[in-house]
């Protein structure tokens, strides 16, 4: 099964369908080409986890103060790695 197959999955979906493909790895009950299989699948959906997420930060905004009129201001979040935390993009 490939992540075509399930094209419309939530984030949250995705995130549960990857915690039960960890935790079948981990539990060593499937066979070599199971294995293999559930490894690409994780693949997949850890990329299109990452896809939605860097989406959602493009989206969120930071509030910085309000106006004399109430009126939020609000600036672009910065979601650029801080601290030398490597770029996940870079990881496959």
């Amino acid at each position: 099964m490939t992540t075509q197959d399930k094209p419309n999955l939530s984030f949250e979906e995705a995130m549960g369908e990857l915690q039960q493909i960890v935790s079948d790895l981990e539990d060593n009950s499937l066979g070599l080409e199971a294995s293999l299989v559930q490894f690409e699948r994780g693949i997949g959906l850890l990329r299109n986890c990452h896809a939605f997420l860097e989406q959602a930060e493009q989206k969120i905004e930071v509030l910085i103060n309000f106006k004399a009129d109430g009126e939020p201001v609000t600036a672009p979040f910065n979601a650029a790695p801080t601290a030398g935390i490597a770029d996940p993009k870079t990881l496959f």
